[in-house]
């Protein structure tokens, strides 16, 4: 017990030194987000002139006697400054509260006729509570909002822009970022688009989700006690079940509230978040036909959290053919490899491509790459995690129009560095993976290289075969469970004009790619703040799986 108490008071003190090391020292990304933050809200002030629409909105929150009552007080002046004419419905548990100071301020917003307060006896949990709120409820779409978080005050108004212009679609998303206090912001999580390989490794389109309450009540929403610590990854998953993708809303309009008890600051304060994520990806599985075929396990990468991977419940093997590229033959013309794709194609196999020097770190990464396959049968082109001998990334998923014509954006960081929000470390989709490190389709590389002009050399082609599964609407996958060290810099190879050719070929594509990568990051630094002025458009996701 006194062990236990030590280690208790230890995480404690390193949470305050945490939530207040940016008060005192401002890191430079900290000072650059308030300055885009400031210029983006100004632009959205001037943007979002829709009116909230009468009825399309319901806010479900359950409070507990744990839930501070100042953080709810915050919230209710947020939703009150911006619920123009009492058009959207705020829907509050007191979820078994006998907090008197609680009690009282509930009471007191019962009193606006668009607020509607239920009770239960005792607490029913988290998940019960969203569930009740949600029968309760009569707006077209919810959104779960903790009694401890915050909205800004045009997120009603950016929400209804974003179900409107994207035709009413049964789940969207926003961006979010964390607050302290009153008034400080800081780690704005700028999200990607619809990207279930992502979403199967983290719930990243929690905070703030937009729901269609009556699918959400025909998928089951929040009836699975196994997932009290994560019913809203839960939801998201029956979704994605269903065949069901989300549209994008790419604003930042929820505050995630970092205090003492929350999982925003710490997620071992809620001990139980283990066994809630993966009996939600278990469930997941259990969705599927081939699920039997899949076991889950902690990733070896990022120890704890929201962190898993799904692996071959039996050893899997893949037909393929290995192509190893010299410096001289990385410079070649791609059509060059036109004959030895077609003969694995006859054999329906798989085109391995990596660079001579490159030193793998798995042995069994042929498992990997089939476990994907299975997993998304839509996917094209799998590649991986490139690192120097001085532990440097050069290779993590590249993006049209990011960092040059086809970059990798966490090209630079260390190894040890698991990137923007974990990225690096996390199975997603990207626009391309290089030929340095990737395994192809041979059927597929077939039609590429029948499809590019003579210019396209091997060293590109990875780049070339990403725009020819955007134009098929084809997955392009990038794992860090197949990852290697090469010294060689394999951009250094591509032909001086080549690039200009490949964006004259490609000039109906999207260039930049904001699917995989937000608008409001920078195209040239990566993962660093853009315009500040983009314009919003939310993007309706290009394939359901």
């Amino acid at each position: 017990m006194i062990r236990r108490t030590k280690r208790e008071l230890v995480r404690r003190l390193k949470g305050t030194l945490r939530r207040h090391a940016d008060t005192f020292f401002p890191s430079r990304e900290v000072q650059e987000y308030a300055r885009w933050r400031e210029q983006r809200l100004q632009f959205r002030h001037r943007f979002y002139s829709q009116a909230v629409e009468p009825g399309l909105l319901s806010i479900l929150t359950p409070v507990w006697n744990g839930s501070p009552t100042g953080y709810l007080k915050e919230l209710a002046q947020s939703l009150a400054a911006q619920n123009e004419g009492d058009g959207s419905e705020w829907v509050i548990l007191a979820n078994g509260v006998t907090n008197r100071p609680l009690l009282a301020y509930l009471e007191e917003l019962s009193r606006y006729r668009w607020v509607k307060l239920c009770r239960t006896e005792t607490n029913v949990g988290i998940t019960r509570g969203l569930r009740l709120c949600l029968e309760k409820a009569s707006g077209r779409y919810v959104l779960p909002v903790d009694g401890d978080d915050w909205l800004y005050p045009d997120a009603l108004r950016v929400v209804t822009w974003g179900i409107v212009n994207a035709g009413y679609p049964p789940l969207l998303y926003t961006d979010e970022d964390k607050i302290i206090g009153r008034n400080r912001f800081y780690q704005p999580y700028l999200k990607p688009s619809w990207d279930p390989v992502l979403l199967l490794n983290s719930a990243y389109i929690a905070h703030l989700g937009v729901i269609d309450r009556e699918k959400a009540l025909a998928l089951g929403a929040y009836t699975d006690s196994t997932a009290e610590a994560s019913p809203d990854w839960d939801l998201f998953l029956r979704f994605l079940a269903a065949g069901i993708g989300a549209v994008h809303i790419p604003e930042v309009v929820y505050s995630w509230r970092v205090h003492a008890e929350s999982t925003a600051d710490d997620a071992a304060s809620k001990p139980y978040v283990h066994a809630s994520q993966k009996a939600v990806l278990q469930r997941y599985l259990d969705s599927r036909p081939d699920g039997a075929s899949f076991g889950i396990r902690n990733s070896p990468l990022l120890a704890g959290g929201a962190h898993w991977h799904f692996v071959s419940a039996q050893k899997r093997d893949l037909p393929i053919h290995t192509v190893l590229l010299t410096l001289e033959r990385a410079k070649e013309s791609a059509c060059s490899i036109l004959d030895v794709a077609r003969e694995a194609a006859g054999r329906d196999a798989f085109l391995h491509f990596r660079s001579e020097d490159l030193k793998l770190d798995e042995s069994d990464w042929i498992s990997e790459v089939a476990t994907l396959w299975q997993l998304y049968p839509d996917a094209v082109m799998i590649g991986g995690r490139i690192r120097n001998s001085q532990g440097v990334i050069t290779e993590a998923g590249r993006y049209f129009g990011i960092c040059g014509f086809c970059g990798c954006p966490h090209r630079g960081r260390p190894a040890t560095d698991p990137g923007y929000f974990t990225h690096i470390w996390k199975q997603r989709c990207v626009s391309a993976v290089t030929t340095q490190l990737s395994v192809v389709n041979a059927r597929f590389l077939v039609d590429v290289a029948q499809r590019i002009p003579q210019e396209a050399s091997l060293a590109f082609l990875g780049a070339w075969a990403g725009a020819q599964a955007l134009r098929e609407k084809k997955r392009v996958l990038y794992t860090p469970f197949l990852s290697g060290v090469s010294d060689l810099d394999w951009d250094a190879l591509v032909p001086a004009d080549e690039h200009q050719i490949f964006a004259q070929e490609n000039a109906g594509l999207l260039f930049p790619d904001y699917r995989f990568y937000s608008r409001g990051l920078s195209t040239a630094r990566g993962f660093e703040f853009g315009n500040p002025e983009y314009s919003p458009e939310p993007v309706a996701p290009y394939c359901s799986l």
